[in-house]
């Protein structure tokens, strides 16, 4: 008697950043453990230990992308802008979209609370505004954390590397607690100004959803609030790119 139980495809979600690139299988519509690798260090051997049925890749790292190919066991998804993810492109130029926004506009679209803002914080802080209808309609670009850090040590003859870490004041009693603070309240001004913009002149006032993911998320959210006012982010989700990739894949089969 022929069994009735249907085999699980295994989907390996690529999200391939500058500075780190995330891996995870999916199974049953669900994420399983996440790989965090430095980009710099992905080699073919990393890639092969993972054994799939298929992959999903959102890669901003040109160079990674021979070796992601050679690598894998069965022929991927390349997200870009002709891949079919659910979110119409209301954009000049959308090959010029880089493939973590359009997976970051998948999943907004795939969630239904719209129209929304997602902010990715990472080597970038990327702003990807989606309308009611769904509508991919642009963005904002500006220095992420790490790199506006790297930036301040290497322009400076004094200014130490810092990390990015949890603020308890707003004024620093040294250096590193100084900068830490800076990029912090920078970032957290960052996101209220572009919410308060983007919400006046292309929403006419109407709150839209405001998503957060990447690594240092949690950290800006907790500051977007004045005065014990209700966080300005709706909703912090570090997969938030990946279940992208996950809604991409489940349109593509």
């Amino acid at each position: 008697m022929q069994s009735s139980h249907k085999r699980m495809v295994r989907t390996l979600l690529i999200d391939v950043s500058n500075s780190f690139t995330k891996l995870a299988i999916a199974r049953n519509r669900k994420i399983g453990r996440v790989h965090t690798i430095p980009t710099a260090s992905i080699n073919a051997s990393k890639i092969r230990a993972f054994r799939v049925d298929r992959a999903v890749i959102s890669s901003v790292v040109p160079k990674v992308n021979q070796i992601l190919a050679k690598a894998l066991n069965c022929s991927p998804i390349w997200v870009d802008y002709r891949v079919a993810g659910g979110v119409s492109l209301r954009y000049p130029n959308p090959s010029s979209i880089g493939a973590d926004r359009l997976a970051n506009a998948a999943a907004a679209v795939s969630l239904g609370k719209l129209p929304s803002i997602v902010v990715d914080f990472g080597t970038a802080v990327t702003f990807d505004v989606i309308d009611s209808e769904g509508r991919y309609i642009g963005g904002i670009i500006a220095p992420g954390l790490p790199t506006a850090a790297s930036a301040l040590h290497e322009r400076t003859a004094l200014l130490p590397m810092t990390q990015i870490g949890k603020i308890t004041s707003s004024i620093g009693k040294n250096t590193r607690e100084a900068i830490r603070i800076g990029l912090l309240l920078g970032a957290a001004g960052l996101v209220r100004e572009a919410v308060t913009r983007i919400t006046k002149e292309q929403f006419k006032g109407i709150r839209p959803t405001v998503i957060a993911t990447g690594g240092d998320s949690e950290l800006v959210t907790r500051l977007t609030a004045r005065h014990g006012d209700k966080p300005l982010i709706d909703l912090v989700d570090p997969l938030f790119t990946l279940r992208g990739l996950l809604v991409i894949a489940e349109k593509n089969p």
